[in-house]
């Protein structure tokens, strides 16, 4: 039932653009059906999990997009606004990934020479391209923070924001 509400929700925003955001929710759900509505899952965006690895950036993540996911109709996001957003995750969350486990492999590998009798030399090999991993890392989640800042308006943002603020107290 839900992937039929989610595929006449897309398909009559499509049909009728004209109408506002906040009439396309009112058209298509109650009330009490509108928090089953997922417009991530509507349009095929496949958020993934990955807060394992917030502990492999250089800085705390600012990882707003389960925030928006959850809040995207309160929001008032756009199928336009959610592809470009869409477009930058689908193109460099495979990269931040690949990071984070690299990054993951190496700190083991750092733990274990630092707790026996590892080379000096290899210690500090590790440690500087860890460093450079989790730099690259931090440096992709402000690079998602702009996408997502520049996809949206200014009071989308600001509700962004608010809700992002509740989220991590």
């Amino acid at each position: 039932m839900r992937v039929i509400v989610c595929l006449i929700a897309v398909s009559l925003f499509i049909l009728n653009p004209v109408n506002g955001q906040e009439d396309f929710w009112k058209d298509i759900v109650s009330p009490e059906e509108k928090q089953e509505v997922d417009i991530f899952s509507a349009t095929g965006f496949k958020l993934e999990d990955d807060s394992w690895m917030d502990r492999y950036f250089l800085v705390q993540r600012i990882n707003l997009l389960p925030v928006l996911r959850e809040h995207a109709s309160e929001i008032g996001i756009t199928l336009e606004q959610l592809e470009e957003i869409r477009g930058f995750y689908e193109e460099f969350h495979p990269e931040m990934l690949k990071r984070a486990k690299e990054v993951e492999k190496m700190e083991k590998e750092l733990k274990e020479l630092v707790l026996g009798n590892g080379s000096p030399k290899r210690i500090k090999e590790l440690v500087i391209n860890i460093a450079k991993l989790k730099a690259e890392l931090t440096v992709y989640n402000i690079k998602l923070v702009k996408v997502i800042k520049d996809a949206l308006t200014e009071e989308q943002f600001k509700k962004l924001l608010t809700y992002y603020e509740k989220s991590i107290i």
